[in-house]
């Protein structure tokens, strides 16, 4: 009696003999009751797949452009620096405030300016030219997805392609157009050994992410030179003018000493040669002078394609693309779990519901 009372336990309290023996007895009623299990089992699985198959998104395509861009002129800094900079790869350089440069970059990118640049664009689509916001708007599948609910933009038509011109009903979509590309259009670093600098663009069509990335890409690099080259744009601009206004003032001063010398052949006074002598003079220093202002022009203009930042592309995209989908294999994989745990919780009820059921008939 004393040994029997030594080995009980307390009622709530297990050993592991006993919960050896609950996992075997739940082993042989799963067993017992398989086709249950298996066909409960089955119908998770199934359930699972068909609202996968439901919510599944659409197939999108990658486009992907592996790009250098190398400043022009014999300074070290800018180009590419620049653009490395904004991606955290140290070349040296002390902190600048140039646009190119760290955070500036990466907020120039998400500007509506170059958004709206690039939307506008006409690109060349089976022959024919075609504003990007419309091909847009055709290809994505937004007015499917995104904006499936906005009654405005579904048969929403771009008129003009440039942005000064563009009423306010053209400006409401393009700001819309510009939140839905803006998760999709990526320029990232990513090796930080290397300049490199990639740009991705995830869209539903593969046609639409090539010509995106390329014109993305080409607005960007238009945008980096016009700023890089405008000062000495400006200044070729004055050395021009100043060129054509010598070559007027230099032309008319010729003509004037020629008409002179033509009406004072026999011209023996002094006063008349003195006359002569200074638009002579004034000829030869308005030649002097154009040919410098000439030669000034030659060579800056030789230095302008010397500045002129170049970018390069690596690695470039190419038609067509992968399909990329999602995989079916969360859903799946829920819906067998609950399949089988709702299975086994139905049995083990049931079996006590019948236990429970005998103890009150008896």
């Amino acid at each position: 009696m004393s040994a029997k009372q030594h080995t009980s336990l307390p009622e709530d309290q297990f050993s592991l003999e006993d919960i050896v023996l609950k996992f075997i007895k739940l082993k042989q009623l799963i067993v017992a009751n398989w086709k249950i299990v298996a066909i409960a089992t089955l119908i998770g699985m199934a359930c699972g797949l068909s609202w996968e198959l439901i919510t599944r998104k659409p197939p999108v395509y990658t486009s992907k452009i592996l790009f250098n861009m190398e400043n022009g002129g014999s300074s070290p800094s800018g180009g590419l620096s620049d653009l490395a900079s904004a991606f955290g790869v140290n070349t040296g350089a002390a902190p600048s405030s140039n646009l190119f440069v760290g955070e500036n970059f990466n907020e120039l990118i998400r500007t509506k300016n170059l958004y709206n640049r690039a939307l506008l664009t006409k690109v060349k689509v089976k022959g024919k030219d075609e504003i990007f916001a419309n091909y847009f708007l055709r290809k994505s599948g937004v007015r499917e997805f995104e904006l499936e609910e906005d009654e405005e933009i579904q048969n929403f038509q771009f008129k003009h392609n440039n942005y000064k011109e563009c009423t306010v009903k053209e400006r409401t979509q393009l700001r819309k157009i510009q939140n839905v590309l803006m998760p999709l259009t990526n320029i990232t670093n990513e090796s930080k050994k290397a300049s490199f600098v990639t740009l991705t663009v995830i869209t539903r069509n593969d046609s639409l992410s090539y010509i995106w990335s390329y014109l993305y890409l080409k607005t960007i690099t238009d945008f980096y030179i016009e700023t890089k080259t405008k000062k000495s744009k400006d200044l070729l601009v004055l050395v021009e003018n100043r060129v054509d206004s010598l070559k007027k003032e230099l032309y008319r001063t010729q003509g004037a000493a020629a008409r002179f010398a033509d009406q004072n052949q026999q011209v023996i006074v002094q006063q008349g040669l003195v006359q002569q002598q200074r638009l002579a003079t004034n000829s030869s220093q308005l030649q002097s002078l154009y040919y410098e202002a000439v030669r000034s022009l030659d060579n800056m203009k030789f230095s302008m394609v010397k500045e002129s930042p170049l970018y390069s592309i690596i690695d470039d995209a190419e038609l067509p693309f992968p399909k990329e989908t999602d995989r079916i294999t969360k859903g799946t994989i829920i819906g067998t779990v609950l399949g089988l745990l709702l299975s086994i919780l139905y049995v083990v009820f049931s079996k006590t519901m019948g236990k429970i059921t005998n103890k009150v008939e008896k």
